[in-house]
């Protein structure tokens, strides 16, 4: 059998093998499939293919994480919280609206998706229960603002996407696009669903024996010095990088070394914070294109697609297919380290002039799917919620609500990128 053709099918059977089995980190399965294949089959020397692994990539997510990981263990990221919730002056209407923001700040600002939605799904689901709003919505709001924050320069699936990007010779200043367009267009889902809960609530308060509740009251903690000290190293980071565009790797490093030194948060508990499944599955994936790219599976790939839709329509099939396949698989350690590198293939085969939009329907499709309970999003927020029977319901409906979002992802991505095309 054609090497190339072996290649392909050994990144298709990762991924369903990541579909199915969510014990076995496919990013393991890839290393493993590119040792055998480049190793036994292509003739390649092993240092040859371990060369393949993004050395680059591993570092910065590695000291990323560390930062962030710092400012999660010792309740700096909790403080913010409380503070945040004074700013709606204890509105309940305003809850979910203020639960997104959050998500979408603590997101972008550089935890990611799954730090801010671990941080803020036990004070969230404890509001909604207390406050009598919207579980399911509440949930809804927190991850969909969690994943448009998700592809922020500085958030572990925004550096994924630069490292993947890079890859392809294409300028990592196209993040903020992907950024700003991946927020847009996932906001408009928890548009809609705030959009259902507000007509609910008139209707409500609208009946003859509506009961209107008081507005809720937020306790503020004071801030520690570790804490203080944990923001101003967060705020040096971001300054460094936007204003004096210093090199992220660089100031990540060296704000996660002065964190240690000032022992701001225990070591031990801070290096747990790494998502080294993430990150493993990002490299061996990795690894594994680039085997395929070298043995000609990337180009039979790009083939595939290219055949399965016209050049009016890649971008809402691109973000189905994306979101079909992360519904039931991990979004930013499986989808995109397989979708991303098919790109430049796959636009020079339908003579597309740019794959910014591609990428953005890849970003936008895989990502939305992310409320589902069998995401990590979906379950920190099912494992926020205390009444049984409440958790029994929202599975069945977040279950409907994420992969009902594979259809809407692909419908936006088709409308504002393919028929309305605001980046052609």
């Amino acid at each position: 059998m054609n090497i190339a053709v072996v290649s392909l099918i050994s990144l298709v059977g990762v991924v369903v093998i990541s579909c199915l089995n969510q014990r076995l980190n496919p990013g393991l399965l890839a290393l493993l499939a590119a040792s055998a294949i480049g190793f036994f089959l292509a003739d390649m020397p092993l240092n040859t293919i371990t060369d393949l692994f993004p050395s680059n990539l591993f570092v910065l997510l590695v000291s990323t994480s560390l930062v962030f990981g710092t400012a999660y263990h010792n309740g700096t990221l909790d403080k913010l919280t409380q503070r945040a919730l004074f700013l709606i002056k204890g509105q309940r209407k305003l809850l979910p609206v203020l639960i997104f923001v959050l998500a979408f700040v603590f997101s972008a600002l550089g935890p990611g998706n799954i730090v801010a939605t671990a941080i803020l799904a036990p004070t969230a689901m404890l509001l909604a229960r207390k406050h009598n709003v919207s579980a399911l919505l509440v949930a809804i709001m927190l991850c969909t603002g969690a994943n448009a924050g998700a592809f922020s320069p500085f958030a572990p699936t925004g550096i994924i996407t630069v490292g993947l990007l890079g890859k392809m010779s294409v300028s990592p200043d196209v993040i903020w696009i992907v950024f700003g367009a991946s927020t847009v267009l996932q906001s408009i889902s928890a548009l809609m669903a705030y959009g259902i809960y507000l007509i609910r609530c008139y209707r409500r308060e609208h009946q003859p024996a509506a009961h209107h509740q008081e507005a809720f009251k937020i306790e503020i903690d004071p801030l520690q010095k570790e804490q203080k000290l944990t923001i101003c190293l967060i705020g040096l980071l971001l300054v460094g990088v936007l204003i004096f565009k210093l090199p992220l790797i660089l100031l990540a490093m060296a704000i996660a070394l002065t964190m240690f030194v000032l022992n701001l948060a225990e070591e031990e508990k801070i290096l747990k914070t790494v998502p080294w499944s993430t990150i493993l599955m990002v490299s061996g994936i990795a690894v594994l294109i680039g085997l395929m790219e070298k043995t000609g599976g990337l180009e039979l790939a790009t083939g595939y697609l290219a055949s399965s839709a016209s050049a009016n329509s890649v971008n809402g099939l691109l973000a189905f297919l994306s979101g079909l396949i992360s519904a039931y698989s991990s979004s930013s350690g499986v989808v995109l380290p397989a979708f991303l590198p098919l790109l430049p293939g796959l636009a020079e085969k339908m003579m597309i002039a740019g794959i910014v939009p591609m990428v953005i329907a890849v970003a936008v499709g895989s990502h939305m799917v992310d409320v589902s309970p069998l995401s990590t999003l979906g379950a920190l927020c099912l494992a926020a919620v205390e009444d049984k029977s409440v958790r029994n319901r929202m599975f069945k409906l977040l279950m409907v609500w994420g992969v009902s979002m594979s259809v809407v992802g692909g419908l936006l991505a088709f409308i504002f990128l393919d028929v309305l095309p605001i980046l052609g």
